[in-house]
């Protein structure tokens, strides 16, 4: 089953955790990101929407020019 999210930044994080981002949609002026819904997802998301995941902070700001650079160039 596949996943779709809004959220750029939780998007960044995912890729940044080797989860393969399969597809974007297009959602108006914004981008869906579709993800496999599986136990990495949904612990990667607990850890993310409860405060509790950690980031290098270069490594996400590389993550966020790169997922930008994808949206922007497809």
């Amino acid at each position: 089953m596949k996943v779709e999210t809004q959220d750029f930044y939780f998007a960044v994080f995912c890729n940044l955790n080797n989860l393969e981002l399969l597809e974007m949609k297009d959602y108006g002026q914004r981008k869906m990101f579709v993800f496999e819904d599986n136990e990495q997802y949904q612990k990667l998301k607990k850890a993310y929407y409860w405060n509790e995941a950690k980031v290098d902070p270069l490594l996400f700001k590389q993550g966020i020019r790169e997922l930008k650079g994808l949206i922007f160039n497809t």
